[in-house]
């Protein structure tokens, strides 16, 4: 206690020069006697008032005096040094005021620690309360930051306390309701919320509260007495970093106690498509939407639109695969409806028409597949699953494959010649970029489909310094791997060696990445090589890696990983993963090979590939009663001698493919599978259908400039005078989202000048890719808080739009538009 005393009557003589300190019951005499202040002259009062008056004012006017007292204080009448008193300061000791005199406050205030005195017992508490004290705080401030330092709360606001209430009462931790009373703040606290809430009950709590908060603000629930705060109230919680997760178990708390589920077995996905209370909405919203589009009774648009409006909402990425996948479902309908009737008049017409439009629907097709996947929700989306099997495998697959298995049936060659043709790659790609000897890296992704690269470009489009364009190309027939690989290489004539499926280049082995750099440095005519993907990227960057590009004017670079999971019937099922790591393997590839000083590089692929996701059925399958001698059999191609075909195959002989050697080459018809023993079924290539032999070329270079950038969004503002506690505001995107043009995602909310937010947080995508400036209008009403009619009234505030500093949770302030708040006192009142 001593040492608690000399340092508040030290810090009390930095600002006063003469402390007057009364003791009646001598509690503190052998604490005074031993008390030594530099600089300050002790001086026990014991009926010599006029001395010390003449020794304070005449003779050592400047000096610092402790003036002790033993007796009781007199009253002003009979207090002989009273003017000196109400001069200077007086010292209290009591425990009161020994409490107030180390946090800061002053004496007026000794009723407050009086009825909160258990509060003030512990030094934690007392320290905490201090740093959060500013000058001038009375009663209102002081009990409010009791509460902060009761929750434990960074801010000293009511929503944050009752956050921190909700979040320890799902814990199970009861600890605050019990220092509610221990430290007499229930009646101060439930008087706040009541106030504030307008929630009356003859015992409180937060439970019973937030029963009441959940049920005024769910679409579909029970309207209550509650103000509008208290739908800010949820808003905030689910903002916070701290809480969020505290909100969602609450939740599905009050899920559970209020049935929800049985309020949302009859209601419409326009009823509840903006609820963002509950789990449940989007379990329904997804029920529903399985069914509507597995009977085709919702347009595509449509869930593209329900979608968008779940996409900023608290529970979006528990379910973000799930909504995917309907979007990629519907789409994928939408497509087949609209293009499976498809027939074509030749063969560059219907290459033209793939590689330009249809390639989505297996787009759409392989997304919905690989967001299945993503789910882990097998059973709600196996409806959907279902019909889209059947439709994709019968409707599209088969009917659009029969009508181009016409115009392959009429071939007498297979075009080879084309400029499109695979065959002549180098030629028309790689050998501009030699003559001009400019360094050229090709890579070549084995079954990166057409599909897979249209992807691929438009993730390369949307990487700042990179330019990529996509074109087409046909494979070689039949559209295996080492025909292909061989198709990709400079040569004069390509041929089979006897009796095998390996393939010869003007002579040489292409087999491997040793036979392909002997052919590169042999034919190209300049300084050429091949390497594996995997040895190139091990490659440190700045060292070995630019020692080894310095060496060559053109660099093959070989990857597998498409085929090798689609070949394998233990991991088929897995092919459509494999292309999505494939894909952010190419762009790690990019970027190493931008850090090694290259600057051009084409992406292209050996063959393309069919793939079924459920099981086949036996009609998929055909029994050729082919004869001769068979070279090599695959599900989807037949090479040998002297071979017979049936009406199930389109038979060529090797000359006809460009192929220099006396064979017979058997394809089964459209997407039919020879049954061969052993083999996997769902995924295969080798035949002539659209998606096995239209390849991607994608040509990339690494540019000095930025090539991206994003939307602008901008506001279309009326006015600047904020008169009632809703701020409807349009959001405009200005320009469209193109594939160098990227999104933009906001967050928007009011806020006051010493940044208090005032209002609800509005978070969106701007990603519109269509339409005029006034369908990219996004409208969202602002929700503002009391305390902007109240405390900054008549203040200028502003809507601040965010954006996110890539790679960190952190926002940064995109835009800023001033406001003046002059809201009426009537706007505080709720709708009667």
């Amino acid at each position: 206690m001593s040492q608690n005393i000399e340092q508040a009557l030290m810090k009390r003589f930095q600002d006063h020069r003469v402390i007057f300190w009364y003791d009646e019951k001598k509690d503190f005499k052998e604490e005074f006697d031993k008390l030594e202040i530099a600089d300050v002259e002790k001086i026990h009062v014991n009926q010599n008032e006029f001395e010390i008056k003449h020794i304070l004012t005449k003779q050592r006017p400047e000096d610092k005096f402790l003036l002790y007292f033993t007796a009781k204080k007199p009253s002003n009448e009979e207090n002989w040094l009273l003017d000196i008193e109400l001069a200077h300061h007086l010292f209290h000791t009591d425990q009161e005021a020994m409490f107030l005199q180390e946090i800061g406050l002053g004496y007026h205030l000794k009723e407050l620690v009086t009825e909160h005195i258990e509060f003030f017992k512990a030094k934690d508490r007392r320290n905490k309360l201090k740093e959060l004290l500013g000058a001038g705080d009375e009663h209102e401030d002081i009990r409010s930051k009791m509460l902060a330092v009761l929750f434990n709360t960074d801010y000293v606001n009511l929503s944050t306390f009752i956050h921190s209430h909700s979040a320890a009462f799902i814990d199970g931790n009861e600890k605050f309701d019990k220092d509610l009373d221990r430290f007499a703040l229930k009646s101060y606290y439930w008087g706040k919320i009541k106030y504030t809430f307008n929630y009356v009950a003859e015992e409180p709590s937060i439970y019973d509260f937030l029963l009441e908060v959940f049920n005024h603000s769910f679409s579909l629930g029970r309207p209550s007495e509650l103000t509008k705060e208290s739908r800010l109230l949820i808003s905030l919680w689910k903002d916070t970093i701290q809480y969020r997760e505290s909100f969602g178990a609450v939740s599905d708390k009050i899920a559970t106690d209020i049935d929800v589920e049985t309020k949302m077995q009859q209601a419409e996905i326009s009823a509840i498509i903006n609820d963002d209370l509950f789990r449940l909405s989007d379990k329904k919203i997804i029920y529903d939407l399985v069914h509507l589009i597995a009977e085709e009774e919702i347009a595509y648009e449509k869930v593209v639109q329900y979608k968008k409006q779940r996409e900023n909402k608290y529970w979006y990425t528990t379910s973000e695969a799930l909504y995917d996948g309907l979007e990629y479902g519907a789409e994928t309908l939408h497509l087949i409806r609209k293009y499976n009737g498809t027939t074509y008049s030749n063969f560059s017409e219907g290459i033209d028409s793939y590689a330009s439009e249809l390639y989505e629907v297996d787009q759409a097709y392989r997304k919905f597949v690989w967001s299945f996947r993503q789910s882990k929700q097998n059973r709600i989306l196996a409806t959907l699953a279902e019909k889209i099997e059947k439709v994709y495998a019968n409707d599209w697959l088969l009917k659009y494959n029969n009508n181009w298995q016409k115009i392959v049936d009429d071939l007498t060659v297979w075009p080879t010649q084309e400029p499109y043709s695979q065959q002549r790659f180098f030629e028309q790609h790689v050998q501009p970029f030699a003559k001009k000897k400019q360094r050229l890296f090709v890579i070549i992704s084995d079954a990166l489909r057409y599909e897979n690269g249209a992807e691929l470009s438009r993730r390369l489009q949307s990487e700042n310094r990179y330019e990529s364009s996509i074109e087409h190309m046909v494979s070689s027939l039949p559209c295996y791997t080492q025909l292909g690989m061989a198709s990709l290489l400079p040569h004069k004539s390509i041929s089979l060696k006897a009796k095998t499926d390996t393939i010869l280049i003007d002579g040489m082995s292409s087999a491997g990445t040793k036979g392909r750099s002997k052919i590169l440095a042999t034919n190209s005519g300049v300084r050429a090589t091949a390497i594996k993907a995997d040895d190139f990227m091990n490659m440190n960057a700045s060292k070995e890696g630019r020692t080894f590009v310095k060496q060559y004017d053109l660099i093959y670079i070989y990857h597998n990983r498409i085929d090798k999971t689609g070949d394998d019937k233990a991991t088929e099922e897995q092919v459509f993963d494999a292309v999505e790591q494939e894909f952010d393997f190419l762009m790690d590839m990019m970027k190493k090979i931008a850090n090694m000083n290259g600057n051009n590089m084409m992406i292209t692929a050996d063959h393309g590939y069919i793939y079924q996701h459920s099981d086949l059925d036996e009609s998929d399958f055909v029994t050729s009663r082919h004869s001769g001698t068979i070279w090599k059999e695959n599900r989807r191609f037949v090479i040998g001698e002297d071979l017979n075909g049936d009406d199930t195959t389109k038979a060529f002989k090797g000359s006809e493919l460009n192929i220099d050697s006396d064979v017979d080459v058997l394809i089964p018809k459209s997407v039919n599978r020879l049954r061969i023993s052993g083999a996997g079924s769902r995924f295969v290539h080798g035949g002539a259908t659209m998606q096995e032999i239209v390849i991607p070329l994608l040509k990339v270079s690494k540019k000095r400039q930025d090539t991206t950038s994003q939307v602008d969004i901008d506001i279309i503002k009326s006015t600047d005078r904020i008169t009632t506690n809703i701020l409807a505001v349009s959001f405009i995107q200005s320009n469209l989202v193109t594939e160098q043009v990227l999104p933009r995602t906001i967050r928007a909310a009011i806020y006051a000048e010493d940044e208090e937010r005032l209002s609800d947080l509005f978070t969106y995508n701007f990603d519109i890719d269509e339409g005029s400036e006034r369908q990219r209008e996004v409208k969202h009403r602002f929700q503002l808080m009391s305390k902007a009619s109240g405390k900054y009234k008549n203040q200028r505030v502003k809507l601040v739009l965010e954006e996110p500093v890539e790679g960190t949770t952190k926002w940064k302030e995109y835009q800023s538009f001033f406001y003046t708040l002059n809201i009426s006192f009537t706007n505080d009142f709720d709708d009667i």
